[in-house]
């Protein structure tokens, strides 16, 4: 059952998004249209006010507001770049990005390539040849507005064809900047590896190839279960012994330091990697 007070906090952002929704069809039709009427037919009006608001002022808005409302909550799922939903997000790390990398080296993991031409073309014969490539490259999945940072897999078999693979995106490499902060809207973000992070992952199973239902295009095709994924990723970790603190989290607690997450996330503490 959903805690009132969490019932109480969607309400109030509701209504929010609903205000923001009303003030910006307000401009834009009082502001903008109403301007552009009286200046030009009524047909060009329409277009130009439609250029205006899809492709500058809604945009802006949106960004505004998701930056505002959401502010510090994990999506539940990432999204592909035509924006349609795709991985859902259900594993969060603490530590280094030198820690993460040890642990799945720990865990017999492998850092993805970068994906680009040649090894997009290099994962290609290797599908057809069903030729070993542990670190064939992922497609690009974004959340927090940006594509993963890193990502890990290891095959089931000997071929690309089939994997396990997570991304991880740092969510923590600005914890002191705020909406009121210039630099919120305007600076660039960077990791440093050095720095202790809030690394979200999406985890799923590759089980072959094939087409998106919606967009048809060319894609691994992903096993549903993504709990079974996440318990696959968790026993990994937790046999090469890298995690500490685990706990899973329900929806509205508190991640890491300051993030909150939509729904039953596996949380845990990278612990330095030993070499044996």
């Amino acid at each position: 059952m959903m805690h009132p007070m969490t019932r109480l906090a969607r309400w109030i952002e509701r209504a929010l998004i609903f205000l923001i929704a009303s003030a910006t069809l307000w401009f834009i039709v009082t502001q903008i249209f109403n301007r552009f009427e009286q200046r030009v037919p009524v047909f060009a009006a329409l277009l130009l006010t439609y250029i205006l608001a899809a492709y500058v002022i809604l945009p802006l808005v949106i960004h505004a507001s998701v930056a505002v409302l959401r502010r510090n909550r994990i999506p539940r799922v990432t999204r592909a770049a035509d924006g349609l939903p795709a991985d859902p997000v259900n594993v969060v790390l603490i530590g280094s990005q030198e820690q993460l990398r040890s642990a799945f080296m720990a865990a017999d993991w492998h850092v993805a390539d970068s994906l680009t031409f040649r090894s997009a073309a290099k994962m290609v014969v290797s599908f057809v040849l069903n030729r070993s490539y542990p670190t064939a490259p992922f497609s690009a999945l974004y959340l927090f507005a940006r594509k993963q940072d890193i990502g890990f897999q290891e095959d089931v078999g000997d071929s690309p064809r089939k994997r396990h693979h997570i991304r991880f995106w740092a969510a923590d490499m600005d914890p002191e900047s705020g909406i009121g902060d210039l630099t919120y809207w305007t600076r660039r973000r960077h990791i440093d590896p050095s720095l202790s992070q809030v690394w979200v992952g999406a985890g799923t199973t590759d089980t072959g190839f094939g087409l998106q239902s919606m967009t048809w295009q060319i894609s691994h095709r992903v096993d549903r279960h993504a709990d079974s994924e996440r318990e696959h990723i968790v026993g990994a970790l937790r046999d090469a012994e890298c995690i500490t603190e685990e706990h899973y989290i329900e929806a509205g607690e508190p991640v890491g330091t300051h993030f909150i997450t939509d729904g039953r996330i596996f949380h845990a503490r990278l612990v330095p990697y030993r070499s044996p």
